[in-house]
């Protein structure tokens, strides 16, 4: 509990510095631009060695094990967003970053082979700080926390003994770049790079997240 609520304080204390350094761009920027507008991605997520992950949580449990799991998942994620001036905007998040397949040969204590799925979903708050290039196009970046729930179940393939279910919910810092072109005054197109530091557990395997997404923004202007 100690060290849940350490990560927790930590990625508030993170957030809070990059509110603090975005705040003064965001709010020189001149009038404010009202702008309430929702988005809609395709994500491509990447985990960082998810089964020698597994295999550690397993072994936590007196499971020796040898697992391979999906190293990629598209996915959906959600935004809905309020700019408040051309250089800032607050947006909340749903991001369905993972469903891996997993696969795994128990050696001990009963030999046995083994499959599941591994997946994740988050609730989140990102700042984000704008830089327009032109009219139509802009580069931006996020800093936010994500609440992650994440999921693990594996059970034998052949009526062995292995069974396994193991959940976790825990808090991410996110950190994102992105562009964004206007197709018109409502609608943008995105494409972005997000990196969530920390999703899962020892119970479930605990991984960092790479998301790669292409999407679409509609403005209610």
């Amino acid at each position: 509990m100690k060290k849940k609520l350490g990560r927790v304080l930590t990625s508030a204390g993170i957030l809070t510095l990059g509110l603090g350094l975005i705040a003064p761009v965001a709010f020189a920027a001149g009038p404010s631009v009202p702008d309430l507008y929702i988005g809609g991605n395709i994500s491509v997520n990447r985990t960082a060695d998810l089964g020698g992950k597994i295999d550690s949580g397993l072994a936590s449990q007196g499971i020796a094990s040898n697992s391979g799991a999906d190293k990629s998942s598209t996915d959906p994620s959600l935004r809905l967003g309020y700019k408040f001036t051309p250089n800032f905007a607050l947006e909340a998040s749903y991001d369905h970053i993972a469903s891996h397949d997993v696969n795994s040969t128990i050696t001990s204590p009963n030999g046995d082979t083994a499959s599941g799925h591994w997946k994740a979903n988050g609730l989140g708050v990102h700042a984000v700080g704008i830089f327009p290039i032109d009219q139509k196009l802009s580069v931006y970046g996020r800093v936010g926390v994500e609440q992650f729930h994440t999921k693990f179940d594996l059970a034998s393939n052949v009526g062995g003994s292995t069974a396994v279910s193991a959940s976790d919910d825990n808090t991410s810092l996110v950190l994102g770049a992105g562009a964004s072109y206007a197709i018109n005054k409502n609608v943008d197109t995105v494409i972005e790079y997000n990196r969530f530091n920390h999703v899962g557990d020892a119970g479930t395997g605990r991984s960092a997240v790479n998301q790669f997404n292409v999407g679409l923004r509609y403005h209610f202007m």
